[in-house]
């Protein structure tokens, strides 16, 4: 069964009801693609677990880190993980994805409606040329002539036809002297100066670093200006992890940040979920209740690692490993809106 079918089985299951029925028909779209966005974020918001809604939006985020949909998953998987109400005036539901617009309802609908809306612009081009024609007009010998009506290809419903289509009326016996229509003048509007705007500050955006995009090092931040009273140093070129409180290192570990071809994205950024295990899943990996997790820029974060000991090497997929009892220290420490520093 094809994809597009899988979706939209998977989604009148889940519109109805049949939260099952609509979770088999989903990972049954993954077997066939497994970072399928829809099928991810269906996935995440049938997940009775918010860890598991995390791990399927972390997936979607890896493939497409700006969706705008996976982005909305997102906030509404963290306000679910850290119990936080909805805001005012907001369900705290997050709104299903789109449906599928291959189907061949929707094109058949659609195809329909295109139909009709052409018949309805036939109508009223015929009762407007109608209107402008005469019904009868005397000719030679004083026997009436109909005028011929224009033909309807004359009167396409075409936005082009229409504005051009002028009715054509036969010549009479005696020609009628068409007035002439004098041009008014229209006066020039003066042109009134607009005030330049005042600009205003806008916020320095978030970093956008895909998985696979090359790292641009930025200027290591001093610990002297902070204004934090803890933060999170991570030095990418020495795979050092340091916790500041103000100025003051209180511990330093060694790290294993993202590879090459999979970097620990750049800039500041701050924790914005902390998750006691999660499961963490990718191309080529799937590792089951990850320790110590603190996320801070989508699927990033910094965890502690009980799969490899080659601290002070790239190791990750874009994550800071920490040895586990470290990444137990530092989740106790740190807390959600801590400060993380990333650099080279």
């Amino acid at each position: 069964m094809s994809v597009a079918r899988l979706l939209e089985e998977g989604i009148a299951a889940a519109r109805a009801g049949r939260r099952a029925e609509a979770r088999a028909a989903f990972r049954s779209v993954l077997r066939e693609d497994p970072l399928n966005e829809t099928a991810l974020l269906w996935l995440a918001f049938l997940s009775d677990r918010p860890r598991a809604s995390l791990s399927y939006i972390a997936r979607a985020l890896e493939a497409n880190p700006d969706s705008p949909r996976a982005q909305a998953a997102l906030q509404w998987a963290r306000r679910q993980a850290s119990n936080l109400p909805a805001p005012a005036g907001q369900k705290a539901v997050y709104p299903p994805p789109p449906p599928v617009r291959s189907s061949r309802l929707h094109r058949t609908v659609l195809g329909g409606a295109l139909v009709l809306s052409a018949l309805l612009l036939i109508v009223c081009a015929i009762g407007w040329v109608g209107q402008m024609l005469p019904s009868a007009q005397a000719g030679e010998g004083g026997m009436a002539t109909t005028a011929s009506p224009v033909s309807a290809l004359e009167l396409s419903p075409t936005p082009d036809a229409l504005p051009s289509a002028v009715p054509t009326v036969p010549p009479s016996a005696t020609p009628t002297p068409t007035p002439t229509t004098v041009p008014t003048a229209t006066s020039v509007p003066t042109a009134t100066p607009t005030p330049s705007p005042t600009p205003s500050p806008t916020p320095t955006p978030m970093p956008t670093v895909p998985p696979t995009a090359t790292p641009i090092p930025p200027t290591p931040l001093p610990p002297s200006t902070v204004s934090e009273s803890r933060w999170i140093d991570v030095d990418l070129t020495h795979q050092i992890l340091t916790a500041y409180e103000g100025d003051i290192p209180v511990r330093t570990v060694v790290v294993s940040t993202g590879l090459p071809r999979t970097p620990t994205p750049v800039g500041q950024f701050r924790i914005w979920v902390k998750l006691l295990y999660d499961d963490m899943e990718g191309p080529g990996y799937y590792l089951r209740n990850v320790p110590f997790v603190m996320y801070f820029y989508g699927p990033y974060g910094l965890h502690g690692t009980y799969w490899h000991n080659n601290f002070g090497q790239p190791m990750s997929h874009g994550c800071v490993n920490l040895p586990t009892p470290e990444a137990e220290w530092l989740f106790n420490w740190a807390e959600v809106g801590t400060l993380v520093n990333i650099h080279y």
